[in-house]
């Protein structure tokens, strides 16, 4: 592939993303050929294109004791071309049984999801190559049809961001060569030829055999993948139009789409609604587990199944994804219109309810006593009104609530009550800002 016939398979990749003017592009470094490769390849398009936002980020996570001396000659070689460029070290914790490599990305991706633009594009230097490899280590992990289609050229990020892997197609001596013709700067790290690191096994003494028997095996691999990424991609279409159908809420799974299916349809639907909360999916086990005491759950059941990061509990027929959740705030007096509850959001509280005359307790207590709601019959404790409402028990002690004067007690989500009286009020009501739809899934 030409000089030229790389930047135009570059230019592709973007003009399919429907950039909007301002939006940000940003180069995401790494020391090698490739990074180096799309910053070139960004710098050359944005000569064409100056109504976007241009950046460069490289994230020094010290794995290497030549790092820090790495990342000065790119530094020098980006700030060449005139972009704004951040680079920074990296503290990367690895937790246990955690591989370094795998701790490294994930720190890379959290701090550069810190330092763009909700609407950010992250252009990636991952190649043919990496694909292979990719799909080589899905297979050895058992992966279905998802882990086997590998890496997306444009995979949706955090919030309104995308990431972009315009060389996904293009292989590693391509870009060498357009690297070398460019006169470009990278380095070369002595790890990448560490054969007990699986990637690098791969690369170097299994691909290139298997190459060598079969000349066209890589780009079988490649197509593999892109059948298994169309399968997934209607199979999800089809799961999300079946779960869809029975919900009424998406924060929950009714139980009753369980019947009547098989074993296979049932983890199917249990993987889409685990993925449509953005919750990493539990084991083999784990789902197993959940699937099996879900079709045998009955109304009392204390259903809870610990997975990564979060809790699968039972409720009125349905499950249910609950979150470890922050110490809840003591109780205070609200004597300002705006109160910064952090984790727990915001409320905005109208001028009447804290003039001198009032005093205004922020709580997240249940009181004990009986409360009336006007226009309701009847007097009961908040916990029932909660009950009755159909808010899960572990979210009745999760949201904010306002007593006045010891005589009338709003509730976000809820309203106004009185201790005293059935009697319509016409207090003014707060704003509630939920912060984190995990920890309040029904408002």
């Amino acid at each position: 592939m030409t000089v030229d016939g790389l930047y135009d398979l570059f230019c592709d990749a973007l003009e399919s993303l429907a950039l909007q003017p301002g939006q940000q592009l940003v180069a995401a470094l790494g020391g090698g050929a490739d990074s180096q490769t799309v910053l070139d390849l960004l710098m050359r398009y944005r000569r064409q294109h100056p109504q976007y936002d241009y950046l460069a980020i490289h994230l020094d996570h010290s794995f290497h004791p030549s790092s820090a001396d790495w990342s000065s000659t790119i530094e020098e070689a980006a700030k060449a071309y005139g972009i704004p460029t951040i680079f920074e070290p990296l503290d990367v914790p690895v937790a246990n049984r955690q591989s370094k490599e795998a701790a490294g990305r994930e720190g890379r991706y959290q701090r550069m999801a810190e330092l763009t633009q909700n609407d950010a594009v992250l252009l990636l230097g991952q190649h043919r190559n990496d694909q292979i490899e990719t799909f080589f280590l899905q297979l050895k992990r058992g992966s279905g049809p998802k882990g086997l289609s590998s890496m997306a050229r444009i995979q949706a990020w955090t919030g309104k961001r995308r990431l972009c892997r315009p060389l996904l197609s293009v292989s590693k001596e391509q870009i060498l060569d357009y690297a070398t013709q460019r006169n470009l700067t990278w380095i070369e790290d002595d790890t990448n030829y560490d054969t007990s690191i699986e990637r690098n096994f791969l690369r170097h003494d299994v691909v290139p055999v298997l190459e060598q028997r079969w000349p066209q095996f890589g780009q079988s691999v490649l197509r593999a993948a892109k059948l298994c990424a169309e399968q997934q991609q209607v199979m999800d279409e089809l799961l999300l139009e079946k779960l869809h159908n029975q919900q009424s809420h998406t924060h929950h799974f009714p139980i009753l789409l369980l019947n009547q299916r098989s074993e296979a349809m049932q983890r199917a639907l249990l993987r889409t609604w685990l993925q449509e909360q953005k919750k990493p999916l539990p084991s083999y086990e784990q789902l197993e587990q959940i699937r099996r005491q879900a079709l045998t759950a009955r109304d009392d059941s204390q259903l809870q199944i610990q997975c990564d990061g979060y809790v699968v509990r039972y409720f009125q027929h349905a499950l249910w994804c609950d979150v470890k959740v922050a110490e809840l705030p003591g109780d205070s007096l609200v004597t300002e219109t705006n109160v910064d509850l952090g984790k727990w959001g915001k409320l905005t509280v109208p001028t009447e309810l804290v003039n001198g005359s009032n005093q205004l307790k922020l709580t997240f207590s249940l009181p004990a006593e009986k409360l009336a709601k006007p226009g309701r019959q009847g007097r009961k404790k908040l916990k029932e009104w909660l009950k009755q409402a159909g808010v899960p028990p572990w979210l009745r002690q999760r949201r904010p609530i306002l007593e006045l004067n010891e005589k009338y007690l709003w509730v976000a989500g809820m309203g106004w009550f009185s201790f005293q009286t059935e009697d319509t009020l016409s207090l003014p009501e707060p704003v509630w800002f939920n912060s984190d739809a995990d920890l309040f899934p029904l408002l």
